[in-house]
């Protein structure tokens, strides 16, 4: 439940840039390379408050901090 009281959840919105390419997440080291988890929220559609973010691969990882 939202603060809102409303149960109306929309599930697995993608975040992402509007005016790059690329995604928006938490990066991690894939070999010599670096890359970025595209995240993923759910959204109440009456507040518009994001209860939850997350990745939707695995999640062990080189993460980098």
């Amino acid at each position: 439940m939202f603060a809102c009281g409303s149960t109306t959840i929309e599930e697995s919105v993608s975040i992402g840039l509007t005016a790059k390419s690329g995604s928006i997440g938490p990066q991690y080291r894939k070999g010599i390379l670096v890359s970025v988890a595209q995240m993923y929220s759910d959204i109440c559609l009456d507040c518009g408050e994001i209860t939850r973010l997350y990745i939707k691969e695995n999640a062990d990882k080189n993460w980098q901090n």
